[in-house]
Formats: C-alpha cells, structure tokens, sequence
C-alpha cells in the first residue's frame, strides 16, 4: 500500500466512524419512536459512497447506495419507516463497516489523516512523566529560596558585630551584599511564580493529549448486542445516552473489554426471550441502556437492562459452591449478596460459551475497576431488570487528593470520595454493638479512628474532632484523623514497587520531596478492612476551661486551615476578616481572648498597625501575639517584633507543629 492510499484510507476511516455513529443514532431514534431527520440520514449515507468510491471499497459503496436508496423511498412516501425498513437500514448499516475493514484499521495505524498529528500513546504518556517531573523540580525552587533566607539571616547576624566600624569598608559591603541580596531574593521571587504557572498550564496541556470522547467508547456495542442476541434466540437493542465529555484514552480502552462483558452478561443473564417477555406482559425486544456522566473528575458508566433481574437464590448456590458462603452461615442479603459476583470464580452461568464470557463472571469487571483506582456495583433496578455501575477517575495523569495526617503519617485520600469533611464533638459518638455511630445527615455511620485501620498510633486530642465521611461502591464510614492538610492535584504513581503487600495502598504520591500513600476508599469502608470491627471511640477529657484564640486572616483557606489546626487541640476559635474587625472584636469584651493569631497583608487595617493598636491599649498590651505572614524579610521580620510581637511564623515554613508548639509556649 502507498503513503497517498494508506493516508486516503486513515481519512476515510475518521469519515466512516463520524458518519457512522449519526447513523446509528438515528436509527436508535426510529427504533424508539422519535422523529428522525432523514435529510441528515440521506446525507450521511451519500457521503460515505462517494468517499467509499473513493477509496475502492465497492462493498462499502454498494451498501451506503442502497440505504441512500431506501431514505430516499421514505422521504418519498414510497416507503413507510416502521420496523421493516429499520432493520434493512441496520442491515445495510452492518454491510457499509464491513465492506470497510479490515483495510481502514490496518491503514489508521499506518498514518493519520492531515487534520491530526500520529502521535505514538506511549510517547505521549511519556511526555506527561516529563512534564510532572518538570513541575517536581521547579516545585524544589524552594530549596533555593530556603537558602537565600538562610544567608540573609548571617549577614543579619554580622550587623551587630560590625555596628562599632562606622562607615568602614567592610561595613559598606556588607550594606551592598544585603542589598544585592534582597534584590535576588525579589527576583527569585517572581520568576518562580512565572515558573510555576507556565509548568502548571504546560502539563495541563500535555494531559489534554491524552483525551478523546468518551462517546468512542462505544463504537460497535450495538450491533454486538444484536449480534449476541441473535445467537441467543433473543431480541436486543442497545441505547446510548449522548455525551460530550472526555476522558484519558487509556482509561477508555481499559473499559471496552470490561463494558462488552456487563453487555453480553445483561444479554445472558437479564434480557428473556420473546415468549417469556410477551407472558410478562413486556415487549418482544429487550432494552439495554448505557448512561454516562462526568461528576467530580469521575466517569459514571450505567448499565440498565429491562429484564428478569438478578435471582437471589441462584447467586446463594453458586456461592456456596465456590466456598464464597460458608454451608453452615446464612447468606447475607441485599448489597452484600450481590457484591458476591464479582468475586473471582463466581458465575452463575449455566454453560460455558462466547456469550457467557466462558463462566468468568464478573469478576473481570471489578479488577479493571479497581486497576483503574474506581469501583463497580451491581444492583436491582427500580422498576426492574439489573444496575450495573462503573466509576473511574477520567484522567489517569493526576488525581485530586486530600492530605491528611494521622500521628506522624501524612497520606491521602481521593477527593471524589470524601463526601464531608466534619468536626464532631465525641458526645455526639454513640456505641451500637462494636460499632460506634454517628448522626451525619439524618443517617447513623459507623466511625473509625483511621490510626486503627493503618496500625498507627493517633493522638488523643481534647475537644472537637477532625474526621472526614468517605464513601465508596455505595458504603459510607466516618474515619477520625488528626489533621487535615490541604487538597492537591498530583501524578498517582503505581504503588508496587514500595506497597505491594498493602492492600489498603492505591498508590503513591510525590509531595515535598517524600513519597505519601494514597489510600483505598474502598478497602477503608469496609469492615474487613482493618480485620476486625471498630472500638468505641472514647474521646480523652477536655480541660474545664478550654484557651481562646482570634485568628485575624482575610484569606479564607488559610483561617480555615489554623481554625481546624487549633479546634483539633481544644482551643476555642473565633475568626475575623481583617485586622479593623479584629480589633472591634478585641475590644468588644465579648470574649476572654487569651492569644491572637493575626495576618500581616490584610484590607483595611494590615497585622502591623493591628499589632500597634493592642500594645497601646492598656487593657490589651498584655495579650500574647503571633504574626503569620508570608513577608519573612529580616525588616518585616524586625518590624513585627519591635512593634511587640511574641512570634514571627512565616507561611513558607508554616506546619500545623510548629504553630501549636508556638502557641503552647505562649499561653
């Protein structure tokens, strides 16, 4: 094959799979009744014979000329569009992809059409790990902005020993270096924030060119289903819902085995024969309805079918018989039971054959699920026949995570999972049984310190709690922890090579220079998670008279975080937005403040002349208070403590430690 037909056949082939997919849906909407726009549909259909034409593909040429035939018939009025004339477009429909392959596939891996760029994946891919480790390097920058502060501070240290030599030659150099100094630090400064930004839209379109439609993902599903039905003595029809999203190819092509297998089971195991439909009083032809939805940065695949449903007892023999439920236990029922089917070596297959996916059962299903670091479930539908749901993250590249501390591990969560994120008072912790519960939304959750599920140790902390409500294959469970961090988007590495023998791991993370855990939502909800049930929560005594203590910041993630820092310790917290209303709330007498935690950059009144304002009141000098800014220049630095500051805490070094253990010095 020469270059000019291969690249006529990538063309044709980009042509042949947008066509097709207009015709199918057209013919989805005669199928079920709506109006059709059979001008649209002639078009299609001219369009492809004369682009099959083209490429000297007569079969495909002499069937697009046929539908156009029949349309044209219809549009006539010589043909009526009822069930008759459908299957022939069907039928047709089949003929126009088959006179096509296999000559299109094999020429779109050879080029591409001039519209696209051939991109091997795999160099793709490899271009998105440069690009994150490009970030990772601008993100050590801070490393050298670490170190310019650090001299700073020597030569700080030198001005006294050098106060007494007046205007001498070393004391006019040392002025210029710290000057020379304070400009390489500003500039430092900005071209990091340049940096980071560039990197930052930089992989953010390298991750783009991993995407396609997810609409792709089922190309040739429909005409499976008729097919599988046929071979089964039944009548099926598949229906897609649009969509316009995208989502990472490999991902993609991760579900189309696993999507083809939900299909040929609900053609199996749900859709019924003819005769049996028409003595349930449904009609002959089944329905298969695939649904998708991008929500949170997940992909959202539903597969409903209209047929018998799920047999309960069936599920319970085949069970028993591959040792799923032991012969003297009662089976469980309701979600548990049919979580069973994807269990490796249940089917409840009654032979082994191409539709049945030769009696591996589900079990496929939920194993790409959870490669692909998503959950499947499988349940009744309302007004029956059977769910099956498929959640995947869209994109593999990066996942949004919260990080979180228990002890002295910081690991991460992925945020399409964390439902809430909460502050409970241990009284409102009750024990049921082994479990201990908590109200949350009307609805009693079991709760879990996630100390005991990772075998770490976690601390007692008096007062409020900080814990977070995870849900995962439709499970939820509140998990206690010590602290929350941030939320981060990072590159989810593969967490063999350092966790393969923890279950609980999803993978790992690069933050800061260390490797952080990502955990399984799934595994932590379960109660087999941790083997063995959860111990009543018993929350440590809080002090008779909790400290109290005004954070004055305008940004709001940034008191959000100290106010969930230091309510985790039992101090009570109150928040203004600047430092006007901070002193109004000062000097209200409302509250017994014991400590004041206040921004230096705010609108209105800045923490400097807030800082003034307190030393000059008698009735406040006394007041213990911190500076949290992120200006941690030696003179905004000597500012702050001349003006009467008690601590200085720059945010670029800022940790949850390092702020209660300053507090805890002072009050």
């Amino acid at each position: 094959m020469d270059e000019l037909q291969a690249e006529l056949l990538a063309a044709f082939a980009s042509e042949l799979a947008e066509h097709m997919a207009g015709i199918r849906a057209a013919l989805a909407d005669a199928d079920a009744g709506r109006p059709v726009d059979l001008r649209e549909f002639s078009r299609r259909a001219h369009s492809l014979k004369g682009a099959a034409r083209a490429v000297e593909l007569p079969e495909s040429e002499a069937a697009a000329h046929e539908a156009e035939a029949l349309i044209l018939a219809i549009e006539r009025g010589e043909r009526a569009m009822d069930g008759a004339a459908i299957a022939e477009l069907r039928r047709l429909a089949d003929a126009i992809e088959d006179g096509a392959a296999p000559d299109t596939n094999d020429s779109a891996t050879d080029i591409e059409p001039e519209r696209r760029v051939a991109v091997s994946g795999h160099r793709v891919e490899r271009l998105g790990r440069s690009l994150h480790v490009m970030a990772t390097q601008i993100a050590e920058q801070g490393m050298v902005a670490d170190r310019l502060n650090a001299l700073a501070e020597d030569l700080a240290a030198l001005s006294p020993l050098l106060a007494t030599a007046g205007d001498s030659e070393a004391a006019r150099r040392l002025r210029q270096a710290t000057g020379e100094l304070d400009r390489i630090r500003r500039l430092h400064g900005r071209l990091r924030d340049a940096l980071d930004r560039s990197s930052a839209e930089l992989e953010r379109d390298g991750e783009r060119l991993l995407l396609q439609p997810v609409a792709t993902l089922f190309d040739g599903y429909e005409r499976a289903v008729r097919d599988l039905a046929t071979a089964e003595g039944k009548v099926a029809r598949l229906r897609t819902t649009e969509t316009d999203g995208e989502a990472d190819r490999r991902v993609l092509n991760a579900l189309r085995d696993p999507l083809l297998h939900v299909l040929r089971n609900a053609v199996r195991h749900g859709i019924e024969t003819p005769d049996r439909r028409h003595r349930a009083g449904k009609e002959d032809t089944g329905t298969i309805s695939i649904d998708t939805r991008i929500d949170r940065g997940r992909l959202i695949i539903t597969v409903r079918d209209d047929g018998a449903g799920l047999d309960d007892a069936a599920i319970v023999a085949r069970a028993r018989a591959a040792d799923l439920i032991p012969a003297d236990a009662p089976p469980p029922r309701g979600q548990a039971l049919h979580a069973l089917l994807f269990e490796q070596g249940l089917s409840t297959a009654d032979r082994l054959d191409e539709v049945a996916g030769r009696g591996i059962g589900l079990s496929v299903v939920a194993e790409v699920a959870r490669r692909l670091h998503g959950s499947a479930s499988i349940a009744p539908g309302s007004g029956g026949g059977t769910v099956v749901t498929i959640a995947v993250p869209v994109a593999l590249t990066r996942r949004t995570l919260l990080m979180v501390e228990v002890g002295d591990t910081v690991c991460a969560l992925p945020a399409d999972a964390v439902r809430q994120v909460l502050r409970i008072d241990p009284a409102d912790l009750s024990p049921s049984g082994a479990e201990v519960m908590l109200p949350v939304n009307g609805q009693p959750l079991p709760v879990t310190r996630l100390g005991d599920i990772l075998g770490t140790a976690q601390a007692d902390a008096a007062g409020p709690l900080r814990a977070v409500v995870l849900e995962a294959e439709g499970v939820r469970r509140v998990l206690i922890v010590d602290a929350l961090r941030d939320v981060r988007a990072l590159l989810v590495g593969d967490a063999a090579a350092i966790a393969a023998d923890l279950p609980l791991v999803l993978g790992t993370v690069l933050t800061n220079g260390e490797v952080v855990l990502v955990l399984d939502p799934a595994q932590l909800v379960r109660d087999r998670a941790s083997g063995r049930a959860a111990s009543p929560y018993v929350a440590p005594q809080a002090e008779a008279q909790s400290r109290t203590i005004l954070v004055v910041d305008d940004s709001i993630t940034t008191r959000t975080l100290e106010r969930s820092i230091l309510e985790a310790q039992g101090y009570r917290v109150l928040v203004e937005v600047d430092g006007l209303a901070g002193l109004e709330r000062l000097r209200s007498g409302l509250d017994a403040i014991d400590l004041v935690v206040a921004d230096v950059e705010m609108p209105r009144m800045d923490g400097f002349a807030l800082l003034a304002a307190i030393r000059n009141d008698p009735a406040l000098k006394t007041l213990p208070v911190i500076m949290m800014t992120s200006r941690n220049s030696p003179d905004d630095i000597e500012r702050g403590l001349s003006l009467g500051a008690d601590a200085y805490v720059t945010k670029q070094d800022f940790d949850q430690g390092m702020l209660i253990g300053t507090v805890q010095q002072l009050i």
